[in-house]
């Protein structure tokens, strides 16, 4: 019986698109205009997982929270899908308790992982061949040509941005790094891009981190920036 994906989108081009994607992966899926609608699914015995469609002309990032507050849906893995440059609405996603946001444009293959991850956790790991280049910190392990990152054992999905800032600090490990720096490792060949676009990356991989490593975390430093140490205690 495939798990039963519900997709939470008001694009019916966007959901053909990924309803076909999860159908090749083993998934199922259904459509689904609201947030009480995917609350209403709560008696299918295939619900799995929730993906939100969250775009600035509607209210799901507001409304996501209440997919955490329902009892129904408390513990069902719920995806956010953000616009580039939605920072406001990325905070208020991972504030309500949203399980993983993706910020757009965002490689299909990750949203995949992400919901094998959740919904399979006995699925095979990927072995790395002996050429491939990996960082290690602790229990977290980067297979750099494979773009799969593991916290003790356990593959977690990362968008582009979030691979690239864990990337520079593993690479670096225990090194103080200003936003401004680390603007130049995600966005190298960006202007315009805000602190505040940094701090809201650095939050989503933090709390990635928080869930998954028990020796890994990342310390914001006081006007300086972020570093990645081991956690305390």
């Amino acid at each position: 019986m495939k798990p039963l994906v519900a997709i939470c989108s008001q694009d019916a081009d966007f959901y053909l698109l990924l309803s076909h994607i999860l159908e090749v992966e083993g998934f199922s899926s259904a459509s689904v205009s609201s947030v009480d609608d995917v609350a209403a699914m709560a008696l299918e015995p295939r619900f799995r997982a929730i993906v939100l469609d969250c775009r600035p002309d509607n209210q799901l990032a507001q409304q996501s929270a209440w997919l955490k507050q329902d009892p129904r849906t408390s513990n069902v893995p719920c995806v956010a899908l953000v616009h580039a440059g939605a920072e406001a609405q990325h905070l208020q996603l991972l504030r309500s308790g949203v399980d993983q946001c993706f910020v757009r444009p965002f490689a299909p293959a990750m949203l995949i992982e992400y919901l094998h991850s959740r919904l399979n956790p006995g699925r095979p790991r990927t072995r790395v061949p002996p050429s491939e280049r990996v960082l290690t910190f602790g229990d977290v392990e980067m297979q750099i040509d494979a773009y799969r990152v593991y916290c003790a054992g356990k593959e977690i999905a990362l968008g582009p941005l979030e691979f690239k800032l864990l990337r520079h600090m593993l690479e670096n490990p225990q090194k103080v790094f200003s936003r401004k720096d680390l603007i130049g490792v995600a966005w190298p060949n960006t202007t315009g891009v805000s602190t505040r676009t940094v701090d809201v990356h650095i939050s989503q991989l933090r709390k990635l981190l928080n869930e998954s490593s028990s020796c890994a975390a990342i310390r914001t430093v006081r006007l300086a920036g972020y570093a990645l140490e081991h956690r305390a205690g």
